[in-house]
């Protein structure tokens, strides 16, 4: 399978002097990416995620205990 370069499918609109169109295309793009963004951040943390941060916190706090035994 052949593979036309990026330059061959979308032509370069800011070669073709039409600013305006690229500001507009960017603008939109900007738009949708932060509303899926958004969609994401607005989601729950899965319990899987919650389980694994609780586990490195105790394993942090295991790890403290043991430099201060150490230490003293």
């Amino acid at each position: 399978m052949t593979t036309l370069p990026r330059r061959a499918l979308i032509p370069d609109v800011r070669e073709a002097g039409d600013r305006s169109i690229v500001r507009s295309i960017d603008q939109h793009i900007g738009q949708e990416l932060r509303a899926l963004y958004n969609e994401v951040l607005a989601e729950p943390i899965p319990d899987r995620f919650l389980n694994l941060i609780d586990q490195l916190g105790a394993d942090d706090q295991a790890s403290a205990k043991t430099v201060e035994e150490v230490e003293a």
